[in-house]
């Protein structure tokens, strides 16, 4: 691997919280602590910072080690100095150096790295490259709310069971029988009877019936279940979101150039 293949990443970071996650980043991306540098000015977060290399040791940037260490990684000695600038002015600076530049530059920008203003551009053959260009080159971050819906069970109502005694009147046909007495008048046999006449004889039938008794008694007719089950809907939400759209100003003779159809002229 030449050269050319192996560069270095620098991002600046006005928040030093902004380069630790940055850092954390790069490590699940796949970039080693051998190819990551960190220099910051706030308190560390996480244990994987721990195994990072530091620079910027030197307390003068132009011959101190701030200077030399950048130098040492291949940048090129303006570079150098504007980078130890911009840690002296308490600025936190990440360098990542391998054969994902690209790869490097994006994850920084990420989380807020940019490259210090100079004016001086680099130039095609230079191996440091950094998250901005030059002086002219300034990053406006477009936001936009997006809804977000949260489901909570709330009690709708409620349904209740129980049990009344209706009374109702209820009619059986029951078959009875009973006995009744009949008379009949027969011709005698014309015999001569030894019992005299007289008054006081008596003949008594006894006559029975059925008679109906009543009694109730208790069954089981049936019976309901009360459960409950869940059933799946869809309802609408609305609500109003804003977003963020760039639009451009222009004053006096400025040509603009660009097609991004989010960005308007004004």
């Amino acid at each position: 691997m030449n050269t050319a293949d192996r560069a270095t990443v620098v991002g600046v970071f006005t928040d030093d919280t902004q380069a630790q996650q940055a850092i954390e980043a790069l490590q699940q991306a796949g970039f080693s602590n051998d190819q990551i540098t960190y220099s910051g000015h706030g308190a560390a977060s996480g244990g994987f910072l721990a195994g990072l290399k530091s620079f910027f040791t030197g307390e003068d940037f132009s011959t101190g080690g701030a200077y030399h260490d950048l130098v040492g990684m291949g940048m090129p000695e303006e570079d150098a100095q504007v980078y130890a600038r911009e840690y002296e002015a308490r600025r936190s600076i990440v360098a990542v150096t391998g054969d994902r530049p690209q790869e490097a530059s994006t994850l920084i920008s990420q989380y807020g790295g940019y490259g210090p203003s100079r004016g001086t551009a680099r130039t095609a053959e230079q191996t440091t490259t950094g998250i901005a260009d030059s002086d002219e080159v300034r990053r406006l971050k477009l936001r936009a709310e997006q809804l977000q819906v949260y489901k909570q069970p709330v009690q709708s109502g409620e349904v209740g069971i129980h049990k009344e005694v209706v009374s109702e009147q209820q009619t059986i046909d029951v078959p009875v029988s009973h006995e009744e007495v009949y008379i009949e008048r027969r011709a005698g046999s014309g015999q001569i009877s030894d019992t005299p006449i007289g008054e006081g004889e008596t003949l008594r039938v006894p006559v029975s019936a059925e008679q109906v008794q009543v009694n109730k008694q208790t069954v089981e007719t049936g019976e309901v279940a009360l459960g409950k089950r869940a059933l799946q809907g869809t309802q609408k939400v609305t609500d109003t979101v804003r977003h963020e759209e760039a639009r451009v100003e222009q004053q006096g003779d400025v040509n603009v150039e660009g097609d991004d159809p989010g960005i308007q002229e004004k």
